[in-house]
This record gives C-alpha cells, structure tokens and sequence, in this order.
C-alpha cells in the first residue's frame, strides 16, 4: 500500500482492534442511490446498502487502506483532467 491510514481516525470502541468505520458510508450502512432524490426509480427512495461494508458500518483495516488508495488515484485521474491547464 501507498500510505497506511491513520486508524485512529476512523477508531471507535465499538470495533475490535482489526476493524475500522466504512470510509465509503461513514459507518452508516447505506449510501446515496443517486438517481433521482424524491423521484427515485429504483425504488431505493434514495439509499442502497453499502457495497463496501454490507451494512455493518465496519470493515477491516486493509480493506479501507485499499479503498482509500483506490479513491486517491481516481481523484488523481480527475485533477489532471479537470484541473486548468498551464500554458
């Protein structure tokens, strides 16, 4: 892995020593289905289960170290394509 997290940040008593809250969920469960709010067509009314944790609000820590470095290269990716280019 790039970096570790920090588990600290996402440590809570609730979890044993191996376990960290879902950085996709926040330790929800759910997140947003997107598609639409109050007009909602997949019948979500705007939550699904976290693909991530299914449902449990915690993951391990490895899983997470994982998803975070995943998050980084795409938001890498998007910068250099959204970010204003230097002449």
């Amino acid at each position: 892995m790039d970096d570790p997290i920090e588990a600290d940040y996402f440590d809570c008593d609730d979890y044993d020593d191996q376990s960290v809250m879902c950085p996709k969920c926040s330790g929800h469960g759910t997140i947003s289905c997107n598609c639409g709010g109050d007009l909602c067509v997949c019948e979500n009314y705007g939550d699904v289960p976290c693909p991530l944790c299914d449902e449990e609000g915690v993951v391990s820590i490895e899983l997470a170290d994982k998803f975070l470095a995943a998050r980084r290269k795409a938001w890498e990716a998007f910068i250099k394509v959204a970010a204003p280019q230097k002449e």
